[in-house]
């Protein structure tokens, strides 16, 4: 019991560290990782090794993205919903996309959002590799997208931008800094270590955005560019 008390209270100081009321996040976030644990044994959600440490290498490492945040939010592959279930229920003003390939793990995020009542969440069932992707999640676009372990980062990159607004940015984490030189039409707007990860903040360098962006018309123009 202790132990449990000094957990809660240690998520009660990092989310008021961060400005969000605990009061409204900690019961969520405690019955996500409930879901997860639940769910977990019908298919790996998570690892065997990770359900130990679900909080300090999943929860509290996607409530780090905060900070960077604007604007509406696509979690792309987004699995058992790190880092946007997290963000999703810190603010719960602002819309959130998830978007997932994988029919159990889509069914999953699903149940998430109706048992945790997420208002601001939407879960679409789409792969953001196929050409179609940016179009079924609905223009203009988004100010802020992120993924955890989709694909290596320049690859990751390369998914992520044409999901963009112009001045939108994508938040990548890995477990080092990375080079400013992998994200072609891209530009690093920050870069900082927190939680668990390094943040590298990367959003579409402004040449990119004038040769693509045309008013009025949808941002999928901007992939392949």
């Amino acid at each position: 019991m202790r132990a449990n008390n000094a957990a809660r209270e240690a998520l009660v100081r990092f989310l008021d560290e961060r400005g969000v009321e605990p009061a409204r996040a900690v019961e969520a976030l405690e019955t996500y990782e409930q879901l997860i644990r639940r769910w977990n044994a019908r298919g790996n959600l998570v690892s065997r090794r990770d359900l130990g440490r679900l909080r300090d290498r999943h929860v509290l490492d996607s409530l780090s993205l905060l900070p960077w945040w604007s604007g509406s939010l696509a979690d792309v592959g987004s699995g058992a919903g790190f880092p946007g279930v997290p963000m999703a229920i810190a603010r719960p003003e602002s819309p959130v996309t998830l978007v997932e390939r994988s029919e159990r793990k889509f069914r999953f995020l699903q149940q998430v959002v109706i048992e945790l009542a997420l208002g601001n969440v939407r879960v679409i069932e789409a792969d953001v590799g196929q050409p179609t992707v940016a179009s079924s999640l609905g223009a203009p676009g988004f100010g802020t997208v992120t993924a955890r372990a989709l694909a290596p980062p320049a690859a990751t990159w390369r998914l992520l931008r044409g999901l963009l607004v112009p001045q939108g940015v994508a938040l990548l984490q890995s477990g080092e800094p990375l080079d400013a030189s992998m994200f072609d039409g891209g530009e690093v707007r920050a870069s900082e270590r927190t939680g668990k990860s390094w943040v590298t903040v990367v959003g579409n360098a402004k040449e990119s955005c004038e040769r693509h962006a045309v008013s009025g018309q949808r941002m999928d123009r901007w992939r392949g560019g």
